[in-house]
């Protein structure tokens, strides 16, 4: 019998050909940072449009919430959770046009666009080497590994801002901000019209009783009546035993 590592490997070898998730390794190699945030950005909007769904079919669905309260509280899920995608989306990839202006003015005196700051630091570097009676590095390979440094720092400050803006500011900050009032809204318009269906259903309430009073009064009289002219009655009014005006009315 084949163990569970062979053919878990087997499975996982085979997924790795298809043609989608060799696209979706080659962009983590070519780009890490960017497929490293898009994923996230990715994993965390998709949690939250989950999560959207479930409280918009609970709430739908919660027999403690009143019917008639049940949509209104359905519709609050939604608008908030759809301003919770919206809003991490936009800052998402706000901030990612934002990061490498605002990194530049935030680390200018460690990576500065005239680059004296790395004439000065390779200077240090090869007057060090020499001292110390090393081989003295070239400018152009210092230049290389100083490009790296600053891309790697570069990327890490992207990562962390556009995560942060996205997830504390927009999530935290920005949609309560703006679903409080908008529930608000929401909740007296709402309000206002639950209120007015159920004067309406009130109002036709006694409607169909005052119509089916009125109609069992005319019933009523038409029996009457009929017995008034019947044979039999009409001898009894006529000796004066039955009033002629005999009739059910109020």
């Amino acid at each position: 019998m084949a163990s569970v590592g062979s053919v878990s490997s087997k499975v996982i070898g085979s997924i790795t050909n298809f043609k989608p998730v060799q696209k979706c390794c080659n962009f983590f190699k070519k780009d890490p940072e960017k497929a490293i945030a898009y994923s996230t950005i990715a994993s965390v909007v998709g949690k939250d449009g989950i999560g959207c769904y479930m409280y918009v079919n609970q709430s739908l669905n919660n027999d403690k919430i009143p019917e008639d309260k049940r949509k209104f509280v359905a519709a609050l899920d939604l608008t908030n959770g759809i301003l919770m995608i919206v809003a991490q989306l936009g800052l998402f990839f706000g901030m990612r046009k934002l990061n490498e202006p605002l990194f530049n003015k935030i680390f200018q005196k460690s990576f500065d666009k005239g680059g004296q700051i790395f004439k000065s630091i390779a200077t240090q570097i090869r007057k060090q080497q020499r001292e110390v009676g090393e081989t003295v590095s070239r400018k152009l390979t210092l230049k290389k590994e100083y490009n790296k440094i600053r891309k790697d720092c570069l990327d890490t400050f992207k990562f962390v801002t556009e995560l942060a803006a996205a997830t504390i500011l927009a999530k935290r900050v920005i949609v309560p901000f703006i679903a409080t009032p908008l529930a608000q809204k929401v909740e007296a318009k709402m309000g206002s019209k639950i209120a007015d269906d159920k004067a309406k259903t009130s109002n036709k309430a006694e409607k169909d009783d005052d119509d089916k009073e009125e109609s069992c009064k005319e019933d009523i009289n038409k029996k009457l009546e009929a017995y008034h002219n019947s044979n039999l009655l009409a001898k009894y009014v006529r000796h004066g035993i039955m009033p002629q005006h005999l009739t059910y009315k109020q």
